[in-house]
């Protein structure tokens, strides 16, 4: 845990086997306990804050807020539910998204060019006729 500036103000080291969705839940409750903290925003991975265990405990204290990313699965399925349309990104590389599937929550897309650039110049490279010899 860090304060306003980044600074840590307490860590916690768990064994090498412990999973996410232990770990996370465990926390939030010592952070409401320890710290009377009544506001919290948790920051994590894909992997840590998106499973559904995790997620349904998270909902259930009020003031408690999360940012996470979506995985790729779930990301190509905004896109091609049409949710998630490409063309958000013509203007800006940050869009704004509401899905049925993600109710009450917020979803931030970021368009990463640096990302997109090599993959679309392998797709068009893949999709290229073979050249004459």
């Amino acid at each position: 845990m860090t304060d306003a500036e980044g600074r840590p103000v307490a860590v916690e080291v768990y064994p090498g086997n412990t999973g996410d969705p232990t770990t996370v839940p465990d926390q939030v409750d010592k952070l409401r306990e320890r710290f009377g903290l009544s506001r919290v925003v948790l920051a994590g991975d894909r992997g840590m804050l998106t499973s559904d265990a995790v997620v349904e405990h998270l909902k259930e204290h009020p003031g408690l807020g999360w940012i996470s990313c979506l995985r790729s699965g779930s990301i190509r399925q905004l896109i091609d539910d049409g949710r998630l349309p490409r063309s958000l990104f013509d203007q800006r590389n940050l869009a704004e998204i509401f899905s049925p599937e993600f109710p009450g929550e917020r979803l931030v897309a970021c368009y990463k060019s640096a990302v997109g650039r090599p993959t679309r110049q392998r797709r068009e490279e893949l999709l290229a006729p073979p050249s004459a010899i």
